[in-house]
């Protein structure tokens, strides 16, 4: 009997893994107001813009920045657009367009950010870097990278947003997410890397079947053949 509560202490010990050391932000915390620091990311060459003009649908677009920071659109021609944001691109957009346009809306996102790429590692299918969409959030990149492993601790994923000042970053609950609770599914921003760590028990137990075990066998088998050497 106190063999056996040894080994369960033993067991349950190196079934435990250490947390990371980041502070259970809620998801929701993150997500609000990040729409407004993505429309500060700055339009480079080779980024793909939807631009959307309302009245007016037909001059409707989706361009790619040219290596000299230009697009082309129908009526007002070629604009400078390197360096700017999305909102500051709006508005040069609808200037342009009330010349022609009564009252243009004018709508923009963009695609894809050359160059801009986002990680996810740890007990995914696929890990990697994958390009920044806008919009992106984590159920979609998941998706992208193949999905969970069956190891995969979901409700500790933590999501890594080095800051200009300090770290900010997060860990969600993705099992929430994955029981239909899209609400509680966090924006992803430019540069962000995401890790998916283990279960703990899987990995409590695969260190000791890799550490334990063989030598439990070896003295299991010693045993037996000090008992059957003494008959």
């Amino acid at each position: 009997m106190a063999a056996r509560r040894f080994w369960l202490a033993f067991l349950l010990l190196f079934s435990i893994s250490p947390i990371a050391p980041i502070a259970p932000v809620f998801a929701e915390r993150q997500t609000k107001g990040l729409a407004k620091d993505l429309l500060q990311d700055r339009i480079g060459p080779l980024d793909v813009i939807s631009i959307s003009i309302f009245p007016g649908e037909e001059y409707s677009r989706e361009v790619t920045v040219q290596p000299d920071g230009t697009i082309a659109m129908p009526l007002i021609g070629v604009l400078q657009v390197q360096g700017l944001s999305v909102s500051e691109l709006e508005i040069l957009v609808q200037k342009k367009y009330s010349k022609y346009v009564s009252n243009p809306q004018v709508t923009a996102n963009v695609k894809r950010f050359s160059g801009r790429k986002i990680a996810i590692i740890g007990e995914v299918l696929k890990p990697g870097y994958y390009d920044y969409r806008d919009g992106m959030r984590l159920l979609e990149l998941v998706s992208t990278a193949g999905g969970l492993t069956q190891d995969a601790r979901a409700s500790r994923v933590i999501v890594l947003r080095p800051g200009e000042k300090e770290s900010r970053s997060f860990s969600v609950d993705f099992s929430t997410v994955l029981a239909g609770d899209v609400t509680r599914d966090p924006l992803l921003a430019p540069g962000d890397t995401i890790h998916v760590p283990k279960q703990p028990f899987t990995t409590g137990a695969a260190w000791v079947n890799r550490n334990i075990l063989p030598w439990a066998l070896v003295t299991s088998m010693i045993a037996s053949v000090i008992v059957a050497t003494r008959r």
